[in-house]
């Protein structure tokens, strides 16, 4: 069965849901949250259909989300995103998936969506496991590098910045600077599988490599030659094995 539902996230905004349901008592329930500002539940949903019918048939609900101040909303601009606030929707949605189907939980990210599924990770006892696609694990020096360096001296005292086409108010710096994930590694104890490309010009392969240092948890897949969108450098559904024989795996221990 498949629906839609819509929830107040714990930031007191609006968000959505796209449910997946193979069962109501399953083994494992998927959370999957877009990366970047804009993103839609239906598109994270096309984009993994061989997830989807994996999970269909191994009694593993999936779900995924409309973060707030995703584009979805009218009352939410882009302009007024905090990734504090989507690590409450990807919370609020853990506790969906508590109070409704019991079940363990997997997440999923992509990119700065990662950073918020690391933090949520450390959110309830149930999250066994995580995925992670090129990880922003420290979003705030991926924007330093990125952004126009005059603009960003000035950032605090114009209190505007151009960031990846949009501008953005100091505080929206501030609140990545506080959400750097290296922080929250080492209280992470779940297994987590994590790919990167090697030539990731936008999150330095670097980060990841660090993150592995901090945390022996961490199952790095390097992608030679791939940069933050390394598909066309893995095989014909490697991508997809590597990620069902990780959740089959976890769905074991369960």
């Amino acid at each position: 069965m498949q629906y839609s539902q819509d929830l107040i996230s714990k930031s007191g905004k609006k968000i959505s849901i796209l449910v997946f349901e193979s069962s109501i008592d399953p083994n494992l329930t998927i959370i999957e949250s877009h990366g970047g500002y804009k993103g839609s539940k239906e598109k994270v949903a096309e984009d993994n259909k061989e997830l989807i019918n994996f999970a269909s048939n191994n009694k593993i609900n999936y779900l995924s989300i409309d973060l707030s101040n995703n584009g979805s909303q009218q009352d939410q601009p882009f302009s007024e995103l905090r990734f504090s606030h989507r690590v409450k929707d990807v919370e609020t949605v853990i506790n969906f998936v508590v109070d409704k189907y019991k079940s363990s939980i997997v997440l999923i990210g992509s990119s700065l969506g990662d950073l918020i599924t690391l933090h949520a990770g450390a959110y309830a006892f149930n999250i066994k496991g995580i995925i992670l696609n090129c990880a922003a694990v420290k979003a705030h020096i991926c924007i330093e590098m990125s952004i126009n360096p005059l603009e960003f001296r000035d950032w605090k005292e114009k209190n505007i910045a151009n960031v990846w086409g949009v501008p953005m108010t100091y505080d929206f710096y501030e609140d990545l600077v506080n959400l750097n994930a290296l922080k929250i590694l080492p209280k992470l104890q779940m297994p987590i599988l994590w790919f990167h490309g090697t030539d990731d010009t936008v999150v330095p392969i670097a980060h990841a490599r660090e993150a592995k240092n901090i945390n022996p948890k961490i199952e790095l897949v390097e992608i030679q030659g791939g940069g933050h969108r390394f598909g066309d450098k893995m095989k014909p559904g490697e991508w997809e094995k590597t990620v069902e024989d990780f959740i089959l795996k976890i769905g074991r221990t369960c």
